[in-house]
C-alpha cells in the first residue's frame, strides 16, 4: 500500500460493468482502502446488511432477504446495468451508512439525482470508471459466457446467449430486448452507456477513463497512469508523491483479478469478426463522442 495509515471517509467505486473495474478497485487498496465486506462488523440483522456489491444479483439477494415488496415511489435508485433494479433511497442510504470507514463499496449505479446528495451527506468519495464503447460492448459478450470461471455466479444472461449465433448475441446487447431464459427485459447499449457517462456531468463525482489507468502493460502509458492515481489520491486527499506510485504501479495491471479478461485498449479488434467490426463502429460513433474519444475509427 501506499499508506498504511487507516482512512477517513468511505468509498463508493462506480463503475460500467467491463470499463476496468479492477483496475480501479487495485488503486483503492493501494491508498489504503479496503473492500466494505472484508473484516467487517455487520449484525447478523439481514436489513443492517448492505449486499457485497452494488450490482443487480447482490442487491435483489439482499432485498429478498428483508421480504421488500415494491413500491410505487419516485424515491428509488437504479441499480445494475444492462437492466435496472430499482431500490428506495432510504434502503441504499440505510446500506452505505453502515459501512466502516477506510472501505469501500462496487457498484453500477446509473446517474440519478438522487444518490449524490446521499454520499455527500454520508461523507462518501465517489469514483466513477468508463471505457471506449466498443471495447466494453466486446469484453461484455465474452464475459457473459464466461463469467463461472472466475466469478462465484454465472451471468444471468448465458443461457440466453447460448442459444444466439455470435452476430445476434452482439444485435441483442445493442439493441436490447427480452431475455426469455432470463425473464428481463435488456436496454439497449446506448441508453445504458449514456446513462452512466452522465456522471462525467456530477461535480463531485471524480471521472476516470479506463485508458489513462490501463498502462503500458495493457498498450496506454505509465506516465498517465501516474497522473491518474495522483489525481485520485488528491481527490481523497492522500498525500502521494511520484516515487511513492512507481513504488507499486506494478500491482494496478493484475490478470489475476475476478473480472480480469483481456485488458488491453485495441484488444477487442481481436475477438469480433470484421462484420461485428463494422456494425459495432457504426452504432458506437456518437456514443464515441459523447463519451470524449476523439476517434472512433477500425
Amino acid at each position: 500500500m501506499l499508506t498504511t495509515e487507516i482512512k477517513s471517509g468511505k468509498i463508493f467505486v462506480n463503475s460500467l460493468p467491463k470499463s476496468g473495474t479492477h483496475l480501479l478497485l487495485n488503486v483503492m487498496e493501494l491508498l489504503g482502502y479496503r473492500e466494505h465486506f472484508k473484516d467487517n462488523n455487520y449484525t447478523e440483522q439481514p436489513e443492517s446488511t448492505p449486499p457485497i456489491f452494488f450490482n443487480y444479483r447482490e442487491v435483489k439477494k439482499s432485498l429478498t432477504q428483508i421480504n421488500y415488496n415494491p413500491e410505487n415511489t419516485s424515491q428509488q435508485i437504479s441499480v445494475g446495468a444492462l437492466t435496472p433494479l430499482y431500490v428506495p433511497a432510504s434502503i441504499l442510504r440505510q446500506w452505505l451508512e453502515v459501512i466502516a470507514e477506510g472501505k469501500y463499496i462496487l457498484g453500477h449505479i446509473p446517474w440519478t439525482p438522487l444518490l449524490s446528495p446521499i454520499l455527500d451527506d454520508l461523507s462518501y468519495h465517489h469514483v466513477f470508471i468508463i471505457r471506449e464503447p466498443r471495447a466494453v460492448v466486446a469484453s461484455t459478450l465474452a464475459f457473459i459466457l464466461d463469467t463461472g470461471s472466475k466469478m462465484p455466479a454465472r451471468h444471468f444472461l448465458e443461457n440466453d446467449f447460448k442459444q444466439m449465433s455470435p452476430l445476434g448475441r452482439l444485435n441483442f446487447i445493442l439493441e436490447g430486448g427480452y431475455a426469455a431464459q432470463a425473464g428481463v427485459e435488456i436496454k439497449s447499449f446506448a441508453e445504458v452507456y449514456r446513462s452512466m457517462i452522465a456522471w462525467q456531468n456530477e461535480p463531485n463525482c471524480l471521472f476516470v477513463r479506463f485508458e489513462d489507468l490501463i498502462g503500458e502493460k495493457g498498450g496506454g502509458s505509465d506516465d498517465k497512469q501516474r497522473d491518474t492515481i495522483q489525481r485520485i489520491a488528491s481527490y481523497l486527499g492522500i498525500p502521494c508523491d511520484r516515487r511513492n506510485i512507481d513504488d507499486k504501479i506494478k500491482q494496478i495491471y493484475d490478470p489475476s483479478s475476478r473480472t480480469f479478461r483481456s485488458g488491453k485498449i485495441d484488444g477487442w479488434k481481436n475477438s469480433l469478426d470484421s462484420e461485428s467490426i463494422e456494425l459495432l463502429n457504426k452504432y458506437c460513433q456518437p456514443l464515441c463522442q459523447e463519451a470524449g474519444y476523439e476517434i472512433c475509427s477500425s
